[in-house]
């Protein structure tokens, strides 16, 4: 298994003298990123320029509701709910299909970049649905883990972190007409390829805190040459790993 070191130098190799067509591949997911570290530095502002006050008295008023004002505010929170649903399984979406389109090029280097058709490859018939069914997967198995303790649904969060690549590979290995895999086998495969490496995989996403402070200190400009080099190294982890896998 290649090394932290090795894993980076081989991605900086590989944007070498192209590092303006991995900026434009990941450009969506980098501004996602800077809008969401905008978001939280003006609410952590507001928060502490502001003074918060409790009026009980509205608290009283509660139960003189009407039953169809709270038919409507119940209507409207589940409204808002379900806009930020849709909206992070957009950016899923956009995130995995760029990690995917990261992978093809980590194993190809020669390989031409196209932005807009390779970050939103998540988007097609091909891909779509199946990003959405494993995040609700993982996201069962990982909350019913942690019903026991914290630690035991962090790890497993660890264990199904390559299930997205898993399964791009697994449905390139399946033929045409043939049904198509099942998430369980992704999750499942994802689990056997990180037995022994949870704890090295977890340092390699340590290494770029100090790169995550910087770029918040430039307002999350940095996210623009931080995404596409975290998103190349995890795809070149990935790669190292089945290859690695193979092998023993």
């Amino acid at each position: 298994m290649k090394t932290r070191a090795e894993l980076k130098q081989e991605v900086k190799q590989l944007f070498k003298g192209r590092w303006r067509s991995a900026i434009l591949l990941c450009i969506v997911v980098s501004l996602l990123s800077i809008f969401g570290i905008l978001t939280q530095t003006s609410n952590g502002m507001n928060q502490a320029t502001s003074h918060h006050t409790t009026d009980y008295s509205s608290l009283t008023q509660l139960p003189h509701l009407s039953w169809q004002l709270l038919s409507i505010m119940t209507g409207a929170v589940l409204i808002v709910l379900l806009i930020q649903l849709v909206f992070y399984f957009v950016v899923k979406i956009f995130s995995v299909g760029t990690s995917y389109s990261m992978l093809d090029w980590v194993r190809n280097p020669a390989r031409e970049i196209h932005p807009v058709s390779d970050s939103t490859i998540g988007f097609t018939k091909q891909y779509a649905w199946s990003i959405i069914g494993l995040q609700i997967c993982q996201a069962v198995l990982t909350f019913l883990w942690s019903l026991l303790l914290i630690v035991p649904g962090i790890v497993k969060a660890f264990a199904y972190s390559q299930t997205y690549f898993v399964y791009k590979d697994l449905l390139a290995a399946t033929p045409n007409g043939q049904p198509r895999p099942r998430y369980r086998d992704a999750i499942t495969r994802s689990r056997q390829l990180m037995r022994g490496h949870k704890f090295e995989y977890f340092v390699l996403q340590l290494s770029f805190i100090g790169w995550a402070l910087l770029s918040g200190l430039t307002m999350g400009i940095g996210q623009l040459w931080l995404t596409p080099y975290r998103f190349g190294v995890f795809a070149a982890y990935y790669d190292n790993l089945v290859t690695t896998a193979a092998t023993d």
